[in-house]
């Protein structure tokens, strides 16, 4: 019978004495948990840093070691609310770590018929909605209108910025099956203080009519404020479904 073990001389086990898939999890040396193992300049084996939680392991390239790090690419997820008879979505976490958000309205649908569509902006100390604190203007078109009326309009000091005017009880956004409204809307000067912050968009909705409206639009602060957050309501009532998402738009 041959044994194979240390040599008397060396005090070692050669490779060839090991047979593959010997070494188990077991045998190994322990290590920091979320830990991977890389190899150094030296072709030595190192463990990579656990990254932050939402970290992804990053390549550097060959002959450089990975890295955990932030998601790439230009959009970077803020947040995203879902309603649920929901008086309304609000979204904070901005700041000046981007000159620009992008937000997402998906599938709203108000609990009140034929309602105007808001939006509001705040800081630190909540949501403003005083009566002068925005400015807003609206152009649109709706399906129903053959001759090509646009619809919109204006406001240069109103307690939020409205994305419909509704002149009669059927111009709101509508609440029967397949009505509602969805948009995407680019928020600029969040958080840097500079500059009034501006909203500005393209969206559309069904009304209580099912008439299909189209507009352009969005509005202002009235004064300058460090904004860390947006809030979508209806003009009555609540939320009844419906997603609002926000993204910062990195430079690169």
């Amino acid at each position: 019978m041959r044994i194979i073990g240390p040599t008397p001389i060396s005090g070692k086990i050669s490779t060839a004495a090991i047979d593959d898939n010997a070494v188990t999890l077991a045998k190994m040396a322990s290590g920091t948990d979320g830990n991977v193992i890389s190899y150094d300049a030296s072709t030595n084996p190192v463990a990579i840093a656990t990254g932050t939680s939402g970290h992804f392991l990053k390549s550097q390239g060959a002959g450089a070691q990975p890295v955990f790090a932030a998601a790439g690419g230009a959009w970077n997820l803020i947040g995203t609310s879902v309603a649920s008879s929901s008086a309304s979505l609000t979204q904070t976490g901005l700041d000046s770590t981007y000159d620009t958000y992008a937000i997402a309205l998906s599938d709203l649908v108000p609990a009140t018929d034929n309602v105007d569509p808001y939006f509001r902006f705040g800081d630190s100390s909540g949501i403003d909605n005083s009566a002068s604190d925005y400015v807003w203007a609206i152009d649109g078109e709706q399906s129903s209108d053959t001759t090509y009326s646009p619809t919109g309009g204006v406001d240069n000091s109103d307690s939020e910025i409205a994305l419909s005017q509704s002149a009669s009880t059927v111009n709101g956004v509508g609440n029967a099956s397949g009505e509602g409204l969805s948009g995407v809307f680019w928020l600029g000067q969040p958080g840097d203080s500079t500059m009034r912050t501006t909203l500005q968009g393209t969206y559309s909705f069904w009304d209580g009519s099912t008439v299909f409206h189209r507009f352009t639009g969005g509005g202002a602060r009235n004064a300058i404020i460090t904004c860390d957050r947006v809030q979508f309501l209806f003009a009555s009532g609540n939320i009844a479904t419906g997603r609002m998402t926000v993204w910062g738009l990195a430079h690169a």
